[in-house]
């Protein structure tokens, strides 16, 4: 046989293959998609959804917002080459209008997250419709109403953290910063969640002995706000990262970190609930030593106080709020809105406003204030914008980070005691002899390396006089100048700190200095 002959008969084949696939229902042809919302954190109404041609009707799950939805995700299959349109019902819990201007998202990999192209909402069919310019490039796609986070994705990242050396368990945790578990239960679609780890962990420099400000911070008491554990995610991974402000204020604080308190709730797709009490909202009592029979917000409230001897600085709860709210908002009572952190975080992110809290309901910023004795707390409201993805929310907790580094930091405080004093001044010059190669950021900044360039050098020098002087007077660091001890004498010292390159880097003098002892 020729192979001519040969490959017409497989083309052949091929044809023929593809055809009766289409015509079993295994193929690629309209009609044919199949949805799925069975997994972590998916939902999806599936018996009351359908596909008739190149339209995907779509049912949300009305769990605690009886007759509406709140959360959408699932899987589409079989979607390779075609270019379907989704509809729902636009009975949105907020009303439709929170729909007005909202993108929906899709993902091949449920990592990398894109914007449907089309999006429209009409209020007079009370629908919402949304698809793409372009066919699906690949056979599977997943698709919601917002950036989802899992509740495997907060255990993943739970574990990457438990690596750090930065990390260690709490006084109610294990070795494998397990605080408990949740109470599991049966959910609305009568599906068995089981009981899953409860965690929580501390982030801190325990080489710094000098006083340290107790921050604690939570996420994920709404199963359906997900960008609030992205922002919280962003913190944290800059609270481990290598950079300057983040080892300072590792060496300036004691952070805890409780990062799913709903993770039943986020597994089964809920609204806003848990799975063990539907019709309550997790975020109404927060009151020890019952929490209103919440059994996993009890995990979460018996160690917050038992980690931190009930006795926090900050407290800060991230939650996420829908379109067309006041995109991303502090919700501060009056009395905390004027904390130098605030308005930090605020000089930050020029975009995110203030609105007042009353602290009536038992909220977790109440149990903050009332349970937790912080001086400043919170709730933080991340909105769902469209176009705003992954990488914006983690800018936006690495904020946070900052912000509270600043509010913290006293400049100059090379030995991270929290005051500057004649101290500081032995430990700067003895740094000028340094070698700062292989040094950490922060290792460096305890040597003198204070505008955070690799090299002591004048610049240095420079930042550190103008420090002192501002906070005790020009007299006050001349009378540092005179007992330098021998064999360094203050001619050498220039001298050195002269030889070594300048900076072009931002110096830090302009920094706040306050001081929260």
């Amino acid at each position: 046989m020729s192979f001519k002959l040969l490959t017409s008969k497989v083309l052949l084949a091929a044809i023929l293959g593809i055809w009766l696939g289409m015509l079993l229902g295994t193929g690629n042809a309209l009609g044919q998609i199949t949805l799925d919302g069975d997994f972590d954190h998916g939902s999806l109404d599936e018996a009351n959804s359908s596909v008739s041609g190149s339209l995907v009707s779509l049912a949300g799950r009305d769990n605690f917002n009886s007759g509406d939805w709140k959360w959408l995700y699932f899987s589409a299959d079989n979607v390779n080459g075609l270019q379907p349109t989704f509809q729902i019902d636009d009975d949105f819990a907020t009303g439709g209008s929170s729909l007005n201007n909202h993108e929906m998202v899709y993902s091949y990999d449920q990592q990398t997250w894109q914007f449907f192209d089309n999006n429209a909402r009409s209020s007079g069919a009370g629908t919402f419709t949304f698809s793409n310019n372009a066919p699906f490039s690949q056979n599977e796609v997943y698709v919601a109403y917002g950036l989802p986070y899992s509740n495997g994705r907060s255990v993943a990242h739970t574990a990457q953290a438990a690596t750090s050396p930065w990390v260690s368990p709490t006084v109610s945790g294990n070795a494998s910063l397990v605080i408990g578990q949740s109470p599991g239960g049966i959910d609305d679609l009568g599906r068995p969640i089981a009981s899953r780890d409860m965690y929580g962990y501390k982030i801190t420099d325990s080489s710094a002995t000098g006083p340290k400000q107790k921050i604690a911070v939570m996420g994920g008491v709404h199963a359906n706000e997900t960008v609030a554990n992205y922002t919280l995610e962003g913190l944290v991974d800059f609270l481990l990262s290598d950079d300057l402000e983040a080892g300072r204020l590792r060496s300036l604080a004691e952070i805890y970190v409780y990062p799913m308190v709903n993770p039943d709730g986020r597994h089964a797709g809920y609204n806003r609930s848990t799975v063990q009490r539907p019709n309550h909202d997790p975020n109404r009592f927060w009151d020890s030593p019952s929490y209103g029979g919440m059994s996993d917000v009890k995990v979460v409230g018996d160690a917050l106080l038992a980690d931190t001897g009930g006795d926090v600085d900050y407290f800060i709860d991230f939650h996420s709020t829908v379109n067309g709210k006041d995109g991303h908002y502090g919700y501060v009572h009056p009395d905390f809105q004027a904390d130098p952190f605030w308005q930090t975080l605020l000089q930050l992110e020029p975009s995110v406003n203030t609105q007042s809290a009353s602290l009536v309901s038992l909220t977790g910023q109440k149990f903050g204030r009332d349970e937790l004795n912080a001086e400043f707390t919170m709730t933080f409201e991340t909105q769902f914008i469209a176009g705003e993805n992954i990488d914006r929310f983690h800018d936006l907790g690495a904020n946070f980070g900052r912000s509270l580094e600043q509010t913290f930091r006293v400049a100059a405080d090379v030995n991270f005691d929290r005051v500057l004093d004649s101290q500081d001044w032995l430990q700067f010059i003895a740094g000028a002899e340094t070698d700062l190669s292989g040094l950490t950021a922060v290792e460096a900044y305890a040597a003198g390396d204070l505008d955070g360039d690799g090299v002591n050098s004048i610049e240095d020098l420079s930042i550190f006089k103008n420090a002192y002087i501002a906070e005790y007077g020009i007299a006050s660091f001349a009378a540092l100048l005179v007992p330098v001890p021998e064999p360094t004498t203050m001619a050498l010292l220039l001298l050195a700190l002269a030889a070594r390159p300048r900076s072009s880097r931002k110096q830090f003098d302009s920094y706040p200095t306050h001081r929260r002892i």
